[in-house]
């Protein structure tokens, strides 16, 4: 019988028949270059398929064909032997069905856990903080916001709406604070919906590494009672996985322009750390609702990386006004070298990104343009394979992965 007709009669593909023969379950003759079932083939796959029945593995079955083939006969022993592997396989069965009920039950009261802890979360939704009221600004007149129907509890604005005599309006929805003209990004993405095959998990662990580096310079400075602002935190965020271990009398902002990334968000820290004045703003162009000279840290994780790649104008020009004297800017970025093949492509590829987008001398000019000395800055390393969401790399070149710290003063 040829191979094709056996897989047929038995329901199973010509590849597993093959699978078999390879590992020597089947051992059937070969006429030139074609396989032969013979009856032996056709009793060891009817016993393979009863044994597959029974949850054998294919190792198990391997040795059951063996023996059978050793002794070529069917006698008391034989048969005794076979009854005890049938015995010890019903036993590991029940053993497993046990498992897997204690798995079930234990699933059911996590489930159950998890819905009530979100039911008790929705009763304890935040909104936004009172004391985030008096830096909350036109972004261009810098007059206070004027607040209208405001719906307050605790201490906390769950809605309202905000204006300036100059005509600039926002909101508060749901304890979130929308600025107004939102432009979504041309090209959606957000750290939530995350395609792990987008990026290279040796480039991931690269920027855990500078997430890091940024953790432990911001943990050199007193951060009691000081403001601390995160933006583009649909690409990269670095200051919530380390909110535990930063002071509980700091006070947090976090923008980006989508709404998904900042309900999760929001959601997250309020579980985990329901105590801490959290402000969340929906907004696409930087130009936030804040006073000047009210942040004391600017977290850059990847903004100036990914804002050149669509922006003229870098988010280091546009925040530095927000900065308090003597304030700091930690971040990352990448870059690469001069004259490369990925640096012409970004310009290619993106309509309208700035000229230096993703070179090393556009932080350094920013920084020195806009009164910050870098005070410290360190290559974490490089990746040739950064993963397909950065479509413009050319795979035979270097991304360098930067981390930096650098202080603001008005002072010359």
């Amino acid at each position: 019988m040829k191979i094709g007709q056996f897989a047929k009669d038995f329901n199973v593909s010509i590849d597993t028949v093959r699978h078999y023969i390879d590992k020597g379950l089947l051992i059937p003759e070969k006429i030139n270059t074609q396989y032969q079932m013979n009856t032996i083939c056709l009793e060891d796959m009817a016993l393979i398929n009863e044994l597959k029945l029974y949850r054998f593995s294919l190792k198990e079955i391997h040795k059951i064909l063996s023996l059978k083939r050793l002794t070529n006969n069917g006698n008391n022993e034989d048969m005794s032997y076979f009854r005890n592997l049938l015995v010890e396989k019903k036993k590991q069965l029940i053993e497993e069905k046990d498992q897997i009920l204690r798995a079930i039950h234990s699933l059911d009261a996590k489930i159950n856990t998890e819905t009530n802890e979100n039911i008790e979360q929705d009763n304890k939704k935040k909104g936004v903080p009172l004391l985030f009221v008096p830096v909350l600004s036109c972004p261009y007149c810098q007059s206070g916001l004027s607040l209208q129907n405001a719906s307050i509890l605790v201490n906390q604005i769950f809605e309202g709406n905000l204006y300036c005599s100059c005509g600039y309006q926002t909101e508060i929805k749901d304890g979130i604070l929308f600025t107004n003209n939102l432009q979504s990004s041309p090209f959606k993405y957000s750290i939530y919906e995350i395609d792990v095959e987008k990026w290279n998990p040796s480039f991931v662990s690269l920027i855990e590494k500078s997430k890091l580096w940024m953790y432990n310079e911001l943990t050199q400075h007193q951060m009691e009672n000081k403001m601390v602002l995160e933006t583009n935190i649909e690409i990269l965020m670095m200051l919530p996985k380390y909110l535990s271990s930063l002071s509980k009398n700091t006070s947090y902002i976090f923008t980006c322009y989508s709404l998904e990334t900042i309900k999760t968000l929001k959601q997250s820290i309020e579980k985990l750390h329901p105590d801490l004045s959290v402000l969340y703003i929906v907004n696409s162009d930087l130009h936030l609702p804040l006073a000047h000279h009210s942040i004391d840290f600017f977290i850059d994780s990847l903004s100036l990386t990914q804002y050149s790649l669509i922006y003229k104008e870098s988010p280091i020009q546009i925040l530095t006004k927000y900065l308090k004297d003597n304030s700091y800017i930690i971040g990352n970025a990448v870059f690469y070298e001069a004259n490369s093949k990925s640096l012409k492509r970004i310009q290619t590829i993106y309509p309208t990104p700035n000229p230096k987008a993703l070179q090393l001398n556009l932080l350094e000019e920013e920084l020195h343009e806009h009164h910050l000395t870098n005070l410290i800055k360190e290559i974490v390393g490089f990746t040739k394979n950064p993963g397909s969401y950065f479509s413009y790399h050319d795979e035979n070149e270097k991304m360098n992965l930067l981390a930096y710290k650098a202080a603001y003063s008005t002072a010359k």
